[in-house]
């Protein structure tokens, strides 16, 4: 862990906690981000007094764990800081079976493991750790749990915490919200009654102008006498054809006198 520095040099928190900047760990892209004033602060008392802190909204009265500083029921700044735990109930439970790379270290994660949502006592929100109950056949929801704390030297950080093992003696705790978490929050705004409609305004008739005196209108020259229409032109009576000759009649061919009658003529022609 290194120190949170900014432009003003920062190294504390107000209150004298020291300011942290968590580490990726060893993987290919190292890089690191500022934890603030109360992540510092959070994580420092897990580190150094083996505390679990949480914030108390002044209005609601509702304890955050992990910390923050607006209540997201009443939007209030929080910073009165109260101790929650070590003891707490279980919320809810997975074993995971599947390996993948823990961002914290760099490395597969050992499988199986158990991850576990954790209600401290005092507090109204959950915080999410492990469990050293690999078995879901003996986990239930609503079983108390206590933290079991590091041996030093202690991370900054979640990790300060090794896990929550299950009290088996102690009995099963049924859901039940407190009575500040049930029914509507004081602290909401009521309602605004709707406004009246106001009448529409009259709309001011504006006073009308004098118009203006119109100015004489030019005179147009005149028209050009348009050119008289031309007459359409008679239409040729269509040519005659002529008539076809009839073809003239011949002359009825005189039948020829038998031969006996041409030897009588030229015998009578003879006598004379």
């Amino acid at each position: 862990m290194g120190i949170y520095t900014n432009k003003r040099k920062t190294t504390h928190t107000p209150d004298g906690y020291e300011l942290l900047t968590h580490e990726s760990g060893h993987i290919e892209y190292d890089f690191g981000w500022h934890m603030g004033p109360y992540w510092s602060k959070y994580l420092t008392e897990m580190r150094d007094n083996k505390r679990i802190m949480g914030v108390k909204c002044p209005e609601c009265g509702m304890v955050y764990v992990p910390p923050r500083v607006a209540c997201g029921r009443c939007y209030v700044e929080m910073s009165e800081w109260v101790e929650v735990g070590p003891e707490g109930v279980l919320k809810g439970f997975t074993i995971v079976r599947f390996p993948y790379i823990d961002p914290n270290i760099g490395s597969l994660m050992q499988v199986p493991f158990t991850a576990v949502w954790v209600m401290p006592d005092g507090a109204d929100t959950r915080l999410m750790h492990f469990s050293n109950e690999p078995d879901e056949s003996t986990l239930q929801v609503g079983m108390r749990v206590r933290a079991v704390w590091e041996d030093d030297p202690r991370p900054a950080s979640i990790h300060a915490i090794k896990y929550f093992e299950v009290l088996p003696d102690e009995p099963i705790v049924e859901e039940k919200l407190p009575d500040r978490m049930v029914g509507p929050v004081s602290t909401i705004a009521a309602r605004k009654k709707p406004a009246k409609k106001k009448a529409p305004a009259k709309k001011k008739v504006a006073p009308k102008k004098k118009a203006a005196p119109k100015k004489p209108a030019k005179k147009k020259a005149p028209a050009k006498k348009k050119a008289a229409p031309k007459k359409p032109a008679k239409k040729k009576a269509p040519a005659k054809k002529p008539a076809a000759r009839k073809p003239a009649k011949k002359a009825p061919a005189r039948k020829k006198a038998p031969a006996r009658k041409k030897a009588a003529a030229k015998k009578k022609a003879a006598r004379r």
